[in-house]
């Protein structure tokens, strides 16, 4: 379990240092909603409305950050 954490920072610090930081920043930021929509669709487990808003509000900021 512990290469996961190394990988992920390596691949995050070649992706930041070949492409462009503000998109690798943003679908960094983003990682949690994966683990949002993950949960709903293999656990089929409920997303309140609070989780809805914080999806929305994420989604509509990482478009704003990309534009």
């Amino acid at each position: 379990m512990r290469r996961l954490p190394r990988r992920s920072r390596r691949l995050f610090l070649v992706a930041a240092r070949s492409g462009d930081l503000a998109v690798v920043a943003v679908i960094t930021a983003l990682h949690p909603a994966g683990t949002v929509l993950l949960a709903r669709g293999v656990l089929a487990e409920r997303v309140h409305r609070g989780r809805l808003i914080g999806l929305g509000t994420a989604a509509a900021v990482g478009l704003l950050a990309l534009t």
